[in-house]
């Protein structure tokens, strides 16, 4: 468990990567349906803004929590495709292993 969730930089750019790009989607999908709010992050909301907004109004809210708790998501989810990724290469390179010896 310990390496599992040991930083590298693979981890944090894939991790930023799928954080962007579900935040991105969500957004587009929200706006698609709905004309007049505007979210950020996915899978929890940090970021809403609407309109029409009246002047000298504040017409958004942001939760600094939710953005904290979206990244930690986005990096356990990171941390588990690179581990997976590394499995499926060591058992392949165990396999290859195991034919050229019994050639």
């Amino acid at each position: 468990m310990k390496t599992f969730l040991r930083p590298n930089p693979l981890k944090i750019i894939l991790a930023f990567v799928l954080f962007m790009a579900a935040s991105y989607l969500w957004r587009m999908f929200i706006i698609s349906t709905i004309s007049d709010t505007f979210p950020w992050g996915f899978p929890l909301q940090f970021y809403l803004a609407w309109g029409p907004c009246p002047p000298g109004e504040s017409c958004s809210e942001f939760n600094g929590l939710r953005l904290a708790i979206d990244i930690l998501i986005w990096y356990v989810v990171s941390a588990f495709i690179i581990r997976m990724i590394k499995e499926r290469r060591l058992s392949a390179e165990k396999e290859q292993q195991n034919e050229s010896s019994t050639k």
